[in-house]
Order: C-alpha cells, then sequence, then structure tokens
C-alpha cells in the first residue's frame, strides 16, 4: 500500500532550540509551522535552497523574515539555528 510518505524525524541542537525560543510567540508559531511542514514535505520549493560551500549539505528554510538552516540525515532533518535575516551571516559563520 502506497499511502503518505512517513515525516521526517526532527532532532534540534541546542543552539536551534535556543534559537526558537528567542524568537517572539507568534512568529515561532509560523516558523514552527513552517518546519513542521517540511518534515511532511509539504512545503513549496520556494521557501528552501541549498547553501553552497557546506560538507554535507546545509539546507536553508525561509518563514518570514527567520531562516531555519537545517541538514537531512536520512530519515531525520537536523535543525541547526533558526536566525532572524540580519544575523543569519553570523550563524552561517559558526556552522563551518
Amino acid at each position: 500500500m502506497s499511502g503518505a510518505p512517513r515525516p521526517l524525524e526532527l532532532v534540534l541542537t541546542r543552539h536551534a532550540q535556543r534559537d526558537l525560543l528567542a524568537i517572539p510567540e507568534d512568529i515561532r508559531q509560523r516558523v514552527k509551522a513552517d518546519i513542521l511542514r517540511l518534515a511532511r514535505g509539504r512545503l513549496p520549493p520556494t521557501q528552501v535552497k541549498k547553501l553552497h560551500g557546506f560538507s554535507p549539505a546545509i539546507w536553508q528554510l525561509t518563514s518570514g523574515r527567520y531562516r531555519v538552516f537545517y541538514r537531512r540525515l536520512g530519515e531525520e532533518l537536523l535543525l541547526l539555528r533558526a536566525v532572524h535575516k540580519p544575523e543569519q551571516l553570523r550563524a552561517l559563520r559558526s556552522l563551518r
């Protein structure tokens, strides 16, 4: 039987946990909803992009003015950071 694909398991780093808690509650709910849609494979491709220069690959999810950086490891979605757009370069430097 071919049902819907199984959602990916979400794994958060300490940085990602701390970042999400620092986001204002109303915006955090939108970011979390986008993360869950990503895990279920129901996110438009315009909201994600592969970043160059990282091995293993890092992907960026755009959720309003916030960026969520993640890696896909098999059946897991490893959330690395969730930052406000002006802070994204600093966050990416910390992931190198």
